[in-house]
């Protein structure tokens, strides 16, 4: 006698490339917010690292006939990222697929996709709700937020308001502010142009009356919205609502992401894998995907948690 589970090809062939589709389909639904945030890199290892070497420091007077003076670059701070695999899947017996009068394994297969772009959410979001943590250190020593980050070449820098405080104009432009004396390992001034707010949904309003008009939102004289008209420095009028931020009254300014080093390593983008088992004639779906993310520096990030 011959029956189909003796022929699970056949059935890999007809029927899970559309459980497939449905499954992509919902991972593929809205797009990702973490790519606003992450410089986004493939990876071909088991691991990435990344380090730091400073430039040279500032040059000297030399009267006539004097000897150049030669300076050498300074070891920064180093990074190892380790590919982290996440999975998930369900199992359906063949009599189950086969007699789907109500479109559940459908369902199952739509969630399984929810579930991996929400968890690939949640865990990059990570970085930032635990960036002002003590808990969770970077290359460097100190969190990702930290009025202490060292200097290589002597001192300390800030990315983050020393008074924790809400967002406003004032708290803004002292960010703004803060973020434009930033200088590297040997001094020199890095004039990175910060270019968005990123919030939390709690501060999407607040955000957009800040940023979007054409006069000051906290007075009412006749005062123009300075965060437009930034001198030597791009336009200060985008904002970008994470919903993955778990702290509604945190706050950040941010440069573009290939402006920062904030990293998220694809080493496998989520795919899926389907088997059958031969005796129970059951169907077995999983996804996996491997990926890693963190922070080799702080430069292009500012953040408060509010007050």
């Amino acid at each position: 006698m011959i029956v189909r589970a003796q022929f699970s090809d056949l059935f890999l062939v007809d029927m899970l490339p559309a459980i497939d589709q449905v499954i992509y389909d919902r991972y593929n639904r809205y797009p990702p917010q973490y790519t606003k945030i992450f410089r986004m890199m493939s990876s071909e290892r088991s691991i990435e690292q990344t380090t730091e070497v400073t430039g040279l420091g500032f040059f000297n007077q030399v009267n006539e006939g004097g000897n150049v003076r030669y300076d050498e670059p300074l070891q920064g701070f180093d990074k190892t990222y380790t590919h982290g695999q996440w999975a998930s899947g369900f199992k359906s017996t063949r009599v189950a697929i086969d007699d789907d009068k109500f479109g559940f394994i459908k369902r199952l297969g739509q969630e399984l996709g929810n579930s991996a772009s929400e968890t690939i959410e949640v865990d990059a979001a990570s970085d930032l709700n635990n960036g002002f943590s003590g808990s969770f250190l970077g290359p460097d020593g100190v969190a990702l937020f930290s009025t202490s980050h060292p200097l290589r070449g002597g001192g300390v820098q800030s990315n983050r308001l020393t008074i924790p405080a809400d967002l406003d104009v004032p708290n803004l432009e002292l960010a703004l502010t803060q973020c434009r004396k930033w200088v590297n390992h040997r001094g020199h001034k890095k004039r990175i142009p910060m270019t968005r707010l990123v919030c939390a949904s709690d501060l999407e309003f607040a955000a957009a009356e800040l940023l979007t008009g054409t006069m000051r939102t906290d007075t009412a004289n006749h005062t123009i919205n300075a965060f437009k008209r930034r001198s030597g420095m791009s336009s200060f009028s985008d904002y970008f609502v994470y919903d993955y931020l778990t702290d509604p009254d945190a706050w950040f300014i941010a440069a573009d992401p290939e402006d920062t080093e904030l990293r998220f390593y694809w080493r496998e983008k989520p795919n899926t894998v389907h088997d059958i088992d031969f005796d129970s004639r059951s169907v077995k779906t999983a996804m996996w995907y491997r990926n890693s993310h963190g922070w080799s520096g702080y430069l292009g990030w500012f953040g408060s948690p509010g007050a």
